[in-house]
């Protein structure tokens, strides 16, 4: 009896299992902050490199914090906050890209408002919850991070 219970008091809570931190002041301060540098970062390096080489790099940039994101087995301030900080700068270049395409800033919002509905339907069909408190498990955490 003694073994099944430390083995089950040894199992991660939620908490400890999931991969995204509590949303407290901090958590938003933080994340205001990312999104401002994001886009700093990304008019910096379009300006001083040649575009493609500027967005290339952004790219892989944003995949190499996918890969350490997903690989990494619990919450990692580092590994989620660089991912953070990846998709704020790639995501500014791809917005900027698409204003250099001539799609209007009117029409990529829409565009991407609709994308992240059909996100959101998506993930509350399939988890049945929207949830940040319960991205412990992969799936749910493609659908965070999609």
């Amino acid at each position: 009896m003694n073994s099944l219970v430390s083995t089950l008091d040894e199992r991660p809570t939620v908490i400890e299992a999931a991969k995204v931190p509590l949303t407290n002041l901090s958590f938003w301060v933080v994340k205001i902050l990312t999104t401002a540098m994001g886009e700093a970062a990304s008019d910096y390096l379009v300006k001083a490199l040649d575009p493609v080489v500027a967005v290339a790099l952004g790219a892989a940039g944003f995949v190499i914090a996918l890969v350490i994101q997903f690989r990494t087995p619990r919450y990692n301030a580092w590994s989620y906050w660089f991912l953070v900080s990846m998709i704020a700068i790639f995501g500014t270049m791809f917005a900027d890209g698409l204003d250099l395409l001539g799609v209007g800033h009117t029409t990529a919002t829409l565009v991407f408002a609709a994308l992240l509905g059909i996100v959101f339907f998506a993930w509350y069909r399939v988890e049945g919850t929207l949830s940040v408190h319960s991205i412990y498990t992969p799936r749910r955490e493609v659908f965070y991070t999609g």
